[in-house]
């Protein structure tokens, strides 16, 4: 039986996973780049997170 092993991924081969094909392997600069923008989505949510928490204290206070 054949598995596949990105069944349930990120787009990203797990760490640590020997490659067999030639082209497989993202390359360093790829990974860096996709973590950076990957890091970029997490700080813009976790404003978004702080505001609504911000507003949600405003709003308990007032009552």
């Amino acid at each position: 039986m054949y598995r596949h092993w990105h069944r349930f991924s990120l787009g990203l081969p797990p760490f640590g996973f020997w490659f067999r094909g030639p082209g497989c392997f993202p390359r360093r600069d790829e990974y860096i780049r996709i973590f950076e923008e990957y890091k970029r989505e997490l700080e813009a949510e976790l404003k978004e997170v702080n505001r609504g928490l911000e507003e949600l204290r405003r709003t308990t206070q007032s009552t």
